[in-house]
């Protein structure tokens, strides 16, 4: 049912989509309360010197974009290749190339749940000549799924799932492929974990992309998506790490999350604060980093 619903919407041009997304954004925010408490949560430790007025203006912003993305995500299942290029302008697309040595290697790309991040992808797919991988966790609902899948898979892109990402990544480290991985996610209690401050909050982080740099030898960038206009982006690129073999695992992914930080700060309502980031790990010891991946 979820996936014949998002592939019907997905055929209304952005221009009645957006109308539906701001009706949308007050029925989630003022009726059904989506998550509020949540994000209000959220949002109340990321930034405390903020007043409690402010910090509900900026939930308010946040359930905007959030109806916003959500159907120009589903609306991208259908967007001419051109359309979706024209609102996801990359700024400075030469650092890929350079790190990635005119497209002969593979680079990790690191990304974040901030602006549009599935355009993110399509724009990545079309300005680039080598494969594109997109590493993604399974959503529990299989028609979304299935149309998430789709949708990613557009113009290239090999979704993997992150459970099979390790092995597809070395199986495959001789071709030249851009990996995205949107890494602000919250880890499960069994995965491998770096522990830093973020958004003064004790965070935990995957460690599985900075394991995998260190494995292959694979340089590291970080991308980001900020909105310019309604239903246009800006991504802007830079590198985490050109030898991912010179640092560790916790130093690859505290530049990350300081990247991603920053990121945030900038544009704060962009970010997806729907997510219970924070819902474990709370009382748990600091995980300690090992000094060498295996090569």
């Amino acid at each position: 049912m979820t996936y014949w619903l998002y592939r019907g919407l997905a055929r209304l041009p952005l221009g009645v989509l957006y109308p539906i997304a701001t009706l949308g954004a007050w029925l989630l925010y003022y009726v059904f309360r989506y998550r509020r408490k949540v994000v209000l949560r959220n949002i109340e430790c990321s930034f405390p010197a903020l007043s409690t007025s402010q910090q509900q203006q900026m939930a308010r912003r946040f359930y905007d974009h959030f109806a916003d993305t959500t159907l120009e995500i589903i609306a991208g299942y259908h967007l001419a290749e051109a359309a979706l290029v024209q609102r996801s302008v990359i700024s400075n697309p030469e650092l890929l190339d350079d790190i990635s040595e005119n497209h002969q290697r593979s680079v990790i790309v690191m990304t974040l749940h901030q602006g549009n991040w599935e355009w993110m992808l399509y724009a990545g797919n079309h300005r680039y000549p080598q494969a594109s991988a997109a590493v993604y966790k399974r959503l529990h609902d299989a028609g979304a799924d299935r149309f998430s899948i789709e949708s990613r898979s557009r113009f290239g892109a090999s979704p993997i799932e992150m459970r099979a990402a390790a092995r597809d990544i070395i199986k495959h480290r001789r071709t030249p492929r851009l990996i995205y991985m949107v890494a602000d996610q919250s880890p499960g209690r069994r995965e491998r974990v770096h522990w830093t401050t973020f958004l003064n909050q004790r965070t935990a982080f995957f460690s599985g992309a900075a394991s995998l740099a260190r494995a292959t030898g694979f340089p590291v960038a970080f991308a980001s998506a900020h909105r310019t206009a309604r239903g246009h982006y800006a991504i802007h690129l830079e590198a985490i790490t050109l030898d991912p073999k010179s640092l560790s695992e916790g130093e690859i992914i505290e530049r990350y999350a300081r990247l991603a930080e920053h990121a945030i700060r900038r544009s704060p309502a962009e970010w997806l604060w729907s997510n219970r980031r924070w819902k474990s790990h709370a009382d748990q010891p600091e995980a300690e980093e090992p000094d060498a991946a295996p090569d």
